[in-house]
C-alpha cells in the first residue's frame, strides 16, 4: 500500500526545494544540531541566512565551516540572540531590523 503524506507519495526531502536565491532565513540555534543542518540546505539552495544564536565563537567557527564548504560568498551571518535574555532578544530584534532587509522565514 502507497503512503500519502501531505508532500506527496515520495514525501519531504531537501532535494524538492528549488532555488531559494533572494530569500533570506533567520535561523535560532543555528549554529549545531537541527539549526545547523537547516542552514546548510538552505545555503546550497542559495538562500540567505542570518544565524540568531546566543555564542558569538560558536557562531564565527559555524560560519567558517560553511564558508569552508560552500565558499566565501556563501551569504551567511551571525546576530547575539540568547532566548533566555529578554533584553538580549529586544537587541537582536533592533539588529535584525536593522541589518536584514527582507525575511521570508524565521525557523
Amino acid at each position: 500500500m502507497t503512503r500519502n503524506t501531505p508532500f506527496g507519495p515520495k514525501g519531504w526531502t531537501p532535494d524538492r526545494i528549488g532555488s531559494l536565491v533572494g530569500k533570506t532565513y533567520l535561523i535560532t540555534g543555528a549554529n549545531s544540531g537541527a539549526g545547523f543542518q537547516a542552514t546548510r540546505i538552505l545555503l546550497s539552495k542559495g538562500a540567505d541566512v542570518v544565524m540568531l544564536n546566543r555564542n558569538p565563537t560558536r557562531s564565527e567557527a559555524a560560519i567558517a565551516a560553511l564558508q569552508e564548504e560552500f565558499g566565501p560568498a556563501a551569504n551567511v551571518s551571525h546576530i547575539r540572540m540568547d532566548l533566555a535574555e529578554l533584553a538580549c532578544v529586544r537587541s537582536a530584534a533592533a539588529e535584525v531590523l536593522e541589518k536584514v532587509p527582507q525575511i521570508d522565514a524565521l525557523i
